[in-house]
């Protein structure tokens, strides 16, 4: 069943993003509290939590039985059809040490599909938009990933956020297999605004592991309503909110880079 709520849902997720740009905006770096996840690299802080809060306060007003899942926490609602994922700081590393590559997401999914997504860059006041069989649009213009066919081409962005040794183990061949196969590697941070770049035609493929359906249901959206692929390592289109591992890319490339990363040494 199409969902109803498409355009009305778009005005909030711009509107959602946007404050919580405003919110990291006026943070002064130099008064954040910080909470580690593991040993030393995943971390959140307060920027994080106060603008998600922002995030969530504009939504609950708007669509007040919505759930609204955030990395920093779920509030709750009594329909269980439409659940908004918002991340109000991806690329929290890059915050902290003042490294200006981080954004804020919202997405909206009704039933099995996302249907509306905001990812708002505010460094750089860039706006990535997209409506499900609506488009994709940076600021207004609209967005298609780039015609790169050839994977020895590609500009590629990978990345891993954990402190556990046997996992950066495995990485580490992952990043070697792509520098000999692409033209680049890049390990940029904040997943959701990597794959508005795919959208953009920027970069032209991404892969990381474990991601949540905050980090990438509104990039996902953006994404493939410009043109992309987005699947798990073996292939598989991705259609939950469950945790999974991520490949993108422009299409052309897709299968290319999903060989080189299920190959073995």
């Amino acid at each position: 069943m199409a969902c109803l709520l498409i355009e009305h849902a778009l005005d909030v997720a711009v509107t959602a993003a946007r404050a919580g740009g405003r919110v990291l905006r006026a943070t002064d770096r130099r008064t954040l509290d910080f909470r580690l996840k593991d040993a030393r690299v995943d971390v959140s802080t307060s920027a994080d939590h106060a603008s998600q809060t922002a995030v969530v306060s504009l939504i609950q007003g708007a669509f007040p039985d919505h759930t609204v899942v955030g990395e920093e926490g779920t509030a709750p609602g009594g329909d269980d059809r439409h659940v908004w994922f918002v991340d109000g700081l991806d690329g929290t590393s890059n915050f902290v040490h003042g490294i200006p590559w981080y954004c804020v997401s919202v997405a909206l999914r009704c039933g099995d599909e996302v249907v509306a997504g905001a990812v708002y860059d505010p460094v750089h006041d860039e706006l990535f938009v997209a409506g499900a069989g609506r488009g994709a649009t940076g600021n207004g213009l609209p967005l298609r990933v780039s015609p790169i066919e050839d994977l020895a081409r590609a500009m590629v962005a990978t990345q891993l956020q954990t402190s556990d040794p046997e996992r950066i183990a495995e990485f580490s061949r992952e990043f070697e297999r792509l520098l000999n196969t692409t033209a680049g590697v890049r390990f940029p941070g904040a997943p959701a605004l990597v794959l508005c770049h795919i959208a953009a035609g920027h970069y032209t493929g991404y892969c990381e592991r474990e991601m949540e359906p905050w980090d990438i249901s509104a990039g996902q959206l953006i994404l493939e309503e410009a043109g992309g692929r987005l699947t798990d390592f073996t292939g598989t289109p991705i259609t939950s909110p469950a945790r999974t591992d991520v490949v993108a890319s422009n299409t052309h490339v897709h299968d290319a880079l999903l060989a080189v990363l299920r190959a073995r040494d």
